[in-house]
C-alpha cells in the first residue's frame, strides 16, 4: 500500500512539474476502481469539469464521478492535493478505529492547508468540499451525527457554482435521509433545478428525484417527473416501479423493464422496490430473492445495498433458514460504509437471529 502511495505521489509531482493538472474519476463503483485523467482544466461548472487531454481533446467529467482534482497552483504542490485523497483512502481501509482517526486527521490538516493557500475560487470550493467530506467521517466516528446535516447545508452554499454543487447537495440529501429530515425531498428538487447540467446528467438527477419520490410513496408525483424525461429503458424502469400495485399487478411489466434497463443503480432500486412490494403482499419467499440479487450483483450502490441488507437480516433467517447469514448481513450493515444510511439505525432495532 505505501509503495503504491509513493508511486502516486511521484507521478503527481512529475505531472505538475510539466504543467499538467489531473482528475481522478470513478470507473466502476462496484469494484471500487478509478483512473486518472491528465491535461489542462479548461472550465468547471455545476455540470462538471472540462479537461483538455494531452491529445488536445476536451473531456467533460460528471461531477458525481470526481474523486480528486490536482490543480496547477502557484503556491501549492501536487503533493498537497494528492495527500488529501491518499489519507481519505487510507482511512477507508484502516483496520482499527485509531488508525482511521489518525488518517482522517491527517487528511483534515492537508485540506485545511489547501484552503489556507487556495486563493482562486475553484480551489477554495474544492478544499471546502473535501473538508466537509472529512469532517463528516470524523463526526460519525465521534458519534456526532447531528453535526453532519448543518455541515453540508453550509458547504452546499459555499461551493455553489462549482462542480462540487451537485455532489454537495447529494451529500446533504443523504444526511437528511439518515436523520429523517422532512427537507430531503426539497433538496432533491434543488438538485433538479441546477442550471447548465448536460442532458445525460440532468436525466440522472431526474431519476434520483423520481426514485426518492417512489420511496416516499408519492407515486403520482414520481410519474409526473418521469413524463418530462427523455424516453429510455431506464425511464421505463422507474415508470414500471410507479405502476406497481398491491396484489401483484405490474410485476411482469417491472421484471421486463428490469431486463431491458442499463443503469445498475436503478436496477438495484427496482429490485428493492419490488421486494418491498412483495413483502407487503405477504410473499416473503419471492421478496427474498430480489434482495439477494442486490447483495450479489449491485453491491456498488451503498444506499440500495444497505436497504437490501436490512431485509436480508430477517429473511435469511425466516425464509432462507440460515440465521448465521442473517446475522452477517446485520453485522455488515453496522460498518462505517453505511453510516449515512437510515437502514443502519433501523437494523439496530432488530433482534439478532438465534444461531
Amino acid at each position: 500500500m505505501r509503495s503504491l502511495i509513493g508511486l502516486a505521489l511521484f507521478m503527481a509531482t512529475s505531472l505538475q512539474a510539466i504543467g499538467q493538472e489531473t482528475v481522478r474519476v470513478v470507473t466502476d463503483r462496484a469494484k471500487n476502481s478509478s483512473e486518472v485523467l491528465s491535461g489542462t482544466i479548461q472550465s468547471e461548472s455545476p455540470g462538471g469539469l472540462v479537461i483538455k487531454g494531452r491529445d488536445g481533446k476536451n473531456v467533460t467529467i460528471s461531477p458525481l464521478d470526481i474523486l480528486m482534482v490536482q490543480y496547477k497552483h502557484e503556491s501549492l504542490a501536487a503533493l498537497d492535493f494528492q495527500l488529501i485523497y491518499d489519507r481519505q483512502n487510507m482511512a477507508k481501509t484502516a483496520t482499527t478505529p485509531k488508525d482511521q482517526a489518525d488518517r482522517l486527521k491527517q487528511a483534515e490538516i492537508a485540506a485545511a492547508k489547501v484552503l489556507d493557500q487556495a486563493g482562486r475560487p475553484q480551489v477554495v470550493r474544492y478544499a471546502r468540499f473535501k473538508l466537509a467530506e472529512i469532517r463528516t467521517d470524523i463526526a460519525r466516528m465521534d458519534g456526532k451525527e447531528a453535526s453532519v446535516l448543518p455541515l453540508w447545508k453550509q458547504t452546499a452554499l459555499e461551493v455553489k457554482g462549482g462542480w462540487e454543487e451537485l455532489p454537495a447537495l447529494k451529500a446533504l440529501a443523504e444526511a437528511q435521509e439518515a436523520q429523517g429530515s422532512p427537507d430531503v425531498l426539497g433538496t432533491y428538487e434543488s438538485m433538479g433545478k441546477i442550471q447548465g447540467l448536460p442532458a445525460e446528467l440532468a436525466q440522472k438527477v431526474g431519476f434520483l428525484l423520481a426514485a426518492r419520490l417512489l420511496r416516499s410513496g408519492k407515486t403520482a408525483e414520481a410519474s409526473a417527473k418521469l413524463k418530462v424525461l427523455p424516453a429510455s429503458p431506464d425511464t421505463a424502469l422507474l415508470q414500471a416501479c410507479a405502476n406497481l400495485e398491491a396484489g401483484g399487478k405490474g410485476v411482469a411489466e417491472l421484471r421486463l423493464a428490469m431486463a431491458n434497463a442499463t443503469d445498475a443503480q436503478l436496477i438495484a432500486f427496482a429490485c428493492n422496490h419490488l421486494g418491498e412490494s412483495l413483502l407487503a403482499d405477504k410473499k416473503p419467499e419471492d421478496a427474498f430473492w430480489e434482495f439477494v440479487r442486490v447483495d450479489a450483483q449491485f453491491s456498488g450502490d451503498q444506499g440500495e445495498l444497505a436497504r437490501a441488507l436490512y431485509h436480508l437480516g430477517t429473511l435469511y433467517d425466516t425464509v432462507g433458514k440460515d440465521p448465521r447469514r442473517a446475522t452477517e448481513c446485520l453485522e455488515k450493515l453496522k460498518g462505517r460504509d453505511f453510516a449515512n444510511s437510515p437502514f443502519q439505525k433501523k437494523a439496530a432495532q432488530l433482534k439478532t437471529p438465534a444461531a
